[in-house]
């Protein structure tokens, strides 16, 4: 297995590196990168190949050297950026969602104590009266709940338990964010990849499980209305992606790193998280043509961007990244 895997890594970065900039990592924000890049190819005939591998692989990959630009929905810390010389830029936020399977049931409100719930173990049937409490007019089946997480290590799995560990606490096996927590449930299944959880869930009755926004909606799976930090039953939109942005404290000094999920705000949605480009320092003409394909991205992609349910970074954050590009080429960093 160990050799398959080393084998398959090595014809992936073989593909990637076939094209003019190669990047792999986030399954959450491949839709995005991926169309980016058709539209990118259109107007500058520059091929850009990303691959959905799970923002550890990513992160990996990246780290050694396999690939032009990582990306990671667990932004690195700065030690560790100036360890690996690698500087960290937001690309987009985005929405995690609770899709659910179960047969009548086209609307589904989970409370935080619901949730809490689920993902404790306390809850183990889909007719317990924490859920039936606000899903009063639907006819709950008792069926078993089985959680469908992430196999690999990933970005949206450290977007959902950062979410968790501030909404559920001490409720939890695990007591901070993490790219695979170790749940500690008898009712799991994992899947790799925001598709094959979606996968999982479309097929299985009974499934609750965790993905990015746009894998639910072109899945056509349901997807449960939250409660949020104030308190309020709120719907996954684009609108709300955006309420968390507000509070984020984006900057340079911290890899621009910014923590959205579980904010306040009356419509704000309480699993939002943003994915982050990983470039080499020390690849200076290859580092070159990955900016250019951001800074067009960044320019021009915010419609697809908003089509795809993905929420466009603020202006003023767009700004700050590329003033540290410039101060980069500024500082003439070698080969």
């Amino acid at each position: 297995m160990v050799k398959r895997a080393l084998l398959a890594t090595a014809l992936l970065a073989t593909a990637v590196a076939a094209a003019e900039v190669g990047g792999a990592g986030s399954s959450a924000v491949a839709p995005l990168i991926q169309d980016w890049a058709k539209e990118y190819k259109t107007f500058t005939e520059v091929e850009v190949n990303y691959q959905a591998v799970g923002s550890g692989a990513g992160v990996r990959m990246v780290g050694q050297r396999m690939v032009d630009f990582g990306a990671t929905d667990a932004p690195l810390r700065p030690e560790k950026l100036q360890k690996e010389k690698l500087m960290q830029f937001p690309i987009a936020a985005f929405g995690a969602v609770f899709a659910y399977n179960l047969p009548g049931v086209e609307r589904l409100r989970l409370s935080t104590e619901a949730v809490c719930g689920i993902f404790s173990g306390r809850i183990l049937y889909w007719d317990n009266p924490v859920i039936k409490r606000d899903n009063p007019d639907a006819e709950l089946p008792h069926l078993p709940v089985l959680v469908v997480v992430r196999a690999d290590k990933s970005g949206t799995t450290y977007t959902v338990t950062s979410y968790l560990v501030k909404a559920c606490g001490d409720q939890l096996r695990f007591k901070k964010p993490s790219k695979k927590p170790r749940w500690g449930l008898r009712n799991l299944v994992a899947a790799k990849g925001n598709a094959g959880v979606a996968a999982v869930v479309q097929k299985k009755e009974g499934t609750i499980g965790y993905v990015e926004y746009t894998y639910a909606v072109k899945g056509g799976l349901k997807v449960a209305v939250l409660q949020n930090r104030d308190g309020n039953f709120v719907e996954p939109s684009l609108k709300g992606f955006q309420e968390a942005l507000k509070y984020a404290d984006w900057g340079p000094e911290n890899g621009f790193y910014a923590d959205l999920t579980y904010q306040p705000g009356p419509e704000t949605w309480p699993i939002v998280g943003a994915t982050w480009a990983l470039v080499p320092e020390d690849r200076r003409e290859r580092s070159k043509k990955v900016l250019e394909f951001f800074n067009w991205s960044y320019t021009f992609g915010d419609p697809l961007a908003v089509k795809l349910h993905y929420a466009p970074l603020p202006e003023d954050v767009k700004r700050e990244v590329r003033s540290v590009w410039v101060e980069y080429y500024a500082g003439g960093a070698e080969e």
